[in-house]
C-alpha cells in the first residue's frame, strides 16, 4: 500500500502544471535582469479576446498588480489593471490604452479609504511627434539607399543639403522640407524625389507605431 501511494503521488506531480513563465521587472516595471529586479511578472496566457493576462509580484511574492496586455511579450498594457498595496488593499484601478493610462482611475489609501479619482487622456499622445523612438524609422536599405535614390533622380547634391520630414505611423512622409540647396528648383526636385521613394518602415514606441521626425543629410 505505501508503494501504491508513492506511485500515485509521483504521477500527480508529473501531471501538475509547470510554474508560469516569469519576466523580471525593475522598480518602474520595466524589463530587468533577475539581479536588478524589484518585481516579477507571471504570464497568465490568452484571455480569449486577443489579449494576454498577467500578475505582477514583488520579489518576496506579494501581489503588486494584475491586468491585461496587448502582446504576448507582455510589454504593452492594454485593458483593465488593478494595483495593490503590500497589505492587499487596492491602491488604484483603471484602464490602459496601448501602453498608457486612459480614462478615470480610482484611487485609495493603504487603509482602503477612497481618494480623489485621477483622469488620464491618451488622445493627445496619439499624434505626438517623437525625435527619438525605441525603434527608429528605417528606409529600405538604409539612409545611404535614400541618398542613392535621390542622386539617381536629381544628380549629386552639395554637402550641406538636408531633408527634414515626419515618418507617419503608416510609413508615409509629411512636412517634407529640403534645406541647404543652392537653387530652390533643385530643392523642389529633391523633395519630389523623396516623395516618390519607397515607403519607410515606421518608428515604434512601446510596441506601437509612432510619428517620428527625421533629418537626413543628402551627401
Amino acid at each position: 500500500m505505501p508503494l501504491l501511494i508513492t506511485l500515485i503521488s509521483l504521477i500527480g506531480l508529473s501531471l501538475a502544471p509547470a510554474n508560469a513563465q516569469r519576466t523580471y521587472l525593475d522598480a518602474v516595471l520595466e524589463p530587468s535582469s533577475k539581479g536588478q529586479a524589484a518585481y516579477y511578472l507571471e504570464q497568465g496566457g490568452s484571455d480569449g479576446t486577443g489579449g494576454y493576462l498577467a500578475q505582477i509580484f514583488s520579489m518576496d511574492d506579494v501581489l503588486k498588480a494584475k491586468g491585461r496586455y496587448a502582446d504576448p511579450e507582455y510589454r504593452v498594457p492594454d485593458g483593465h489593471f488593478v494595483f495593490y498595496f503590500p497589505n492587499g488593499q487596492v491602491e488604484s484601478e483603471g484602464n490602459y490604452e496601448k501602453g498608457r493610462k486612459n480614462g478615470v482611475w480610482t484611487r485609495n489609501d493603504k487603509w482602503g479609504r477612497e481618494l480623489a479619482e485621477k483622469v488620464y487622456d491618451a488622445a493627445p499622445l496619439k499624434n505626438l511627434v517623437y525625435t527619438l523612438a525605441q525603434t527608429m524609422p528605417q528606409y529600405p536599405g538604409g539612409d545611404k539607399a535614400l541618398v542613392r535614390y535621390v542622386r539617381d533622380k536629381v544628380g549629386k547634391t552639395s554637402g550641406g543639403v538636408m531633408a527634414s520630414f515626419i515618418v507617419e505611423k503608416d510609413g508615409q512622409l509629411s512636412d517634407l522640407q529640403v534645406v541647404g540647396a543652392d537653387d530652390p528648383r533643385i530643392a523642389d526636385q529633391i523633395a519630389a524625389a523623396i516623395s516618390t521613394a519607397p515607403r519607410w518602415e515606421a518608428g515604434v514606441q512601446d510596441g506601437q507605431p509612432v510619428r517620428v521626425q527625421m533629418r537626413v543629410p543628402l551627401k
